[in-house]
């Protein structure tokens, strides 16, 4: 009884709505060489403070051995330092440094080398997968609206969340769009995440939502893909649904995976095609088995249609 009360009370202290400016992150994708060898690189930028951080993989060794990125940007000068795990020594050890700088938000160039005093180093030259010259909401102001959960979703763990009642995008100061369509279980904070989900050059919208009931599970996303032709955000349920995913602009490639804590996981693989996300792949690994098992499909009238099943060993 002392607890609903307690909820109530909170309920009408802080049930109205306010306005908040949203701190902003940039998923930026980036292609080109160090000295001979390709990459792909992707940052993550802010507009709250000069941190970033990212990851990058050499081509010819795949998406799978990445290494990691952490560093400034400040007065379009890019400071970053590298770091891989090394299984011998079982720790996470610095292997390079990057300087480059950022010119006119479409490429990076500078050099990458072992050690901080470069005497040797290689030249880097790297462009932007996304078109920020042609749409750039980093320019623009982020608004969220949002409220206090409300008494049936109002929990001690919710404590320092919110429910969004809608997001303003604002450019100079005008309103460009307003997005509604929010649950009211799904919990906010205060940031928005940009990406190009679907892989057209355009920044999309990534908005964290979180759980904080659920033992695993406990946070997602809700997306907002831009339509180019309608020149608006249009939410997208298949992703809503599929929550944490990673997106390869290399190969214009998603991946979903999933673990129980037991031995046994799971990788999906997604593409687009006609603007609907669909499945091409999936790995399995189980408890006790030693084999990975494999399905295969290929997309046949806007479908996934499984082709095959397989398992290897190891």
């Amino acid at each position: 009884m002392a607890k609903t009360i307690l909820i109530v009370i909170l309920v009408m202290i802080f049930g109205q709505a306010n306005a908040q400016k949203a701190k902003l992150t940039a998923n930026l994708n980036f292609t080109g060489k160090i000295g001979k060898y390709p990459i792909e690189m992707k940052l993550s930028l802010n507009n709250y403070n000069d941190s970033i951080f990212g990851e990058y993989y050499y081509i010819k060794n795949g998406y799978g051995s990445k290494l990691y990125l952490e560093g400034t940007l400040k007065d379009d000068k890019m400071f970053l330092k590298e770091s891989a795990y090394n299984a011998k020594s079982k720790k996470i050890e610095t292997t390079g440094y990057f300087k480059m700088a950022y010119i006119l938000q479409k490429a990076l160039a500078g050099s990458w080398g072992k050690k901080t005093n470069r005497e040797k180093t290689l030249d880097i030259k790297l462009q932007c997968r996304e078109n920020l010259q042609a749409f750039n909401p980093l320019s623009f102001d982020f608004i969220m609206s949002k409220t206090k959960p409300d008494e049936d979703s109002m929990t001690e763990n919710s404590v320092g969340y919110f429910t969004l009642l809608s997001l303003k995008i604002n450019a100079n100061k005008n309103s460009g769009w307003i997005l509604h369509d929010f649950d009211k279980y799904d919990l906010v904070k205060d940031k928005v995440e940009l990406e190009d989900v679907n892989f057209d050059g355009y920044l999309d919208i990534k908005l964290p939502v979180f759980y904080p009931d659920r033992i695993k599970g406990d946070y997602g996303y809700v997306y907002f893909v831009y339509d180019v032709t309608r020149k608006s955000f249009i939410k997208n349920k298949t992703l809503d649904d599929l929550g944490v995913v990673f997106f390869d602009s290399f190969k214009k490639q998603i991946y979903k995976y999933d673990a129980d804590g037991n031995g046994n996981e799971g990788k999906m693989y997604y593409r687009w095609q006609n603007g609907k996300l669909l499945l091409v792949k999936a790995e399995r690994i189980y408890e006790n088995d030693t084999f990975t098992h494999y399905e295969e499909y290929k997309i046949e009238n806007g479908r996934s249609v499984k082709l095959r099943d397989y398992k290897k060993r190891g």
